[in-house]
C-alpha cells in the first residue's frame, strides 16, 4: 500500500467549516460537501482536480493514509524529492467571499482507484472500508496569482499552499 505523503499547513488557517457526507450508491461513491467561509476575508478552495480532458466535479485525488483510511481529496501536494519541478501541474480554485459557502455533489466510480500527482501508481487498502473527503483551502491574500481557468475559476500551482479540511471517517463498504 502507498501512504499519503506528509503535508505541512502553510500560511494563516482560514476560518472555514466543512460538512460532508460519503455514501455508497451501487457502482459509485456519492459525495456531497459544503464549505462555509466563516471569516470576513475571502478564501480560495481547491475544487478542480485535473481530469483526462477537463476538470469535472468527480475528478479527485485518491490516496491511502497509514491508518488504512482512504482520502478522497481536492487539494495540493508537495513535490517529492527527485521529481522535476517543471512537471508541476495546476488545480482549479474558486474564491469564496466572507460569509458565503460553496456546495458540490458528485459521484466517483467504485471500486476506487488510486490517483496522486507525481506518482504513476497508487495502491489502496483491499478492501476499502473507510474514507474521508478533504479539501485544500487558503486565504485569497496568501494564494499565488492564478492563471485563468474554465467557468471563472483560477488555475493554481498543484504544489501550492493550503490548509487541509477533512470530513469525519465514513464507512463505505
Amino acid at each position: 500500500m502507498d501512504y499519503e505523503p506528509q503535508w505541512q499547513a502553510t500560511g494563516t488557517k482560514p476560518d472555514v467549516s466543512l460538512s460532508a457526507a460519503l455514501m455508497r450508491q451501487g457502482d459509485g461513491l456519492a459525495i456531497r460537501y459544503t464549505l462555509l467561509n466563516q471569516g470576513e476575508a475571502p478564501v480560495v478552495a481547491y475544487v478542480g482536480v485535473p481530469g483526462d480532458a477537463a476538470s469535472h466535479s468527480y475528478d479527485v485525488f485518491v490516496t491511502a493514509r497509514e491508518d488504512k483510511i482512504v482520502e478522497i481529496a481536492k487539494r495540493t501536494f508537495a513535490i517529492p524529492p527527485g521529481t522535476n519541478a517543471d512537471a508541476v501541474g495546476t488545480i482549479e480554485g474558486i474564491v469564496i467571499p466572507g460569509g458565503e459557502q460553496f456546495t458540490e455533489e458528485f459521484r466517483v466510480p467504485w471500486p476506487l482507484k488510486g490517483n496522486r500527482p507525481y506518482v504513476s501508481e497508487v495502491k489502496l487498502p483491499d478492501p476499502v472500508t473507510t474514507a474521508v473527503f478533504c479539501i485544500g483551502v487558503l486565504l485569497q491574500s496568501e494564494a499565488p496569482a492564478p492563471k485563468p481557468a474554465d467557468r471563472g475559476r483560477g488555475a493554481y500551482p498543484l504544489n501550492g499552499p493550503q490548509h487541509l479540511f477533512c470530513s469525519d471517517p465514513a464507512n463505505v463498504q
